[in-house]
């Protein structure tokens, strides 16, 4: 078994709550904090110490957990007046759930690093579910050995840490995931309108896209080895390869945007897509 830590919570909200009763059922130590008196009771029910803020959260804690909601509230509660940094000891950890800027992950973690108190980026991804079922997956950011020392508290709500490099290299990979879905979401909703758009029932798009897999293709790019512009010496019968499938996705990108035009939708994504297929292919800038 683990050895039992005192961590500290700050935002026990829908994601902070169920990782601080996560913590609490695997025997850790843990003081809360958050601005909804009734999120810190709730939990001081189940046996945490509820706190009257950051600071007095943090006294003592061997790790902090930062789940608020944006880059303000995570300086506030860090580095403000009545923030964590001013009750750790040196040795002490900060994780920072909230996905935040890499610019701020780095200005935080200087900060912290004076004090001898390690900042790790820690986004994690699986929403209210995966931090109730404690399966999250946490992508951390920060030296090894701080990693290595907060893991164990970090595998209380998760089912996986990936340690993704220095600091900011987790956030950046929760960023690269979320833009990733976004971006999905925003081509299915294009897809959706243009089929709409064209009489289609949008049952049936969505039974093709499930048996069709389009999301498997949306992972092609990894396969290409992209996502630089192919060398000049690459293989000829790759270069030609790649050739082939841009033409086939420009020609069919061609025709759903000339559908859209003709049923009176616009289709802002598909027509960027259009514009770079050939940088998705590796082959322009």
């Amino acid at each position: 078994m683990s050895e039992l830590l005192k961590v500290a919570v700050v935002g026990v909200g829908r994601m902070g709550g169920p990782i601080a009763k996560n913590l609490l059922d695997a025997g850790h130590e843990v003081r809360v904090f958050d601005v909804s008196a009734e999120a810190v009771s709730a939990l001081a029910s189940n046996g945490a110490h509820g706190a009257a803020s950051p600071a007095e959260a943090a006294r003592g804690a061997d790790v902090v957990c930062v789940v608020v909601f944006d880059d303000a509230q995570a300086r506030e509660v860090i580095t403000g007046p009545e923030g964590v940094l001013g009750a750790l000891v040196p040795g002490a950890i900060i994780t920072v759930h909230t996905t935040v800027a890499i610019d701020t992950i780095r200005e935080l973690a200087d900060q912290a690093e004076s004090h001898g108190v390690a900042v790790l980026d820690a986004g994690v991804s699986g929403g209210e579910e995966g931090a109730t079922a404690g399966t999250l997956l946490t992508m951390v950011g920060g030296p090894s050995d701080a990693v290595e020392r907060a893991t164990p508290v970090l595998m209380v709500f998760s089912k996986d840490v990936i340690h993704a490099g220095g600091v900011g290299a987790g956030m950046a990979l929760k960023l690269s995931r979320n833009a990733t879905g976004y971006v999905m979401m925003a081509a299915v909703h294009e897809a959706m309108l243009l089929a709409s758009s064209a009489g289609v029932d949008l049952a049936l798009l969505r039974r093709t896209i499930d048996e069709t897999g389009v999301f498997a293709q949306a992972l092609a790019p990894f396969a290409l080895g992209g996502p630089e512009v192919l060398p000049e010496d690459a293989p000829e019968s790759f270069r030609s390869m790649l050739e082939h499938v841009r033409s086939l996705g420009e020609k069919d990108l061609d025709q759903a945007l000339d559908l859209a035009q003709h049923t009176g939708v616009d289709l802002p994504v598909t027509k960027h897509a259009r514009q770079s297929f050939d940088r998705v292919m590796r082959l322009g800038h």
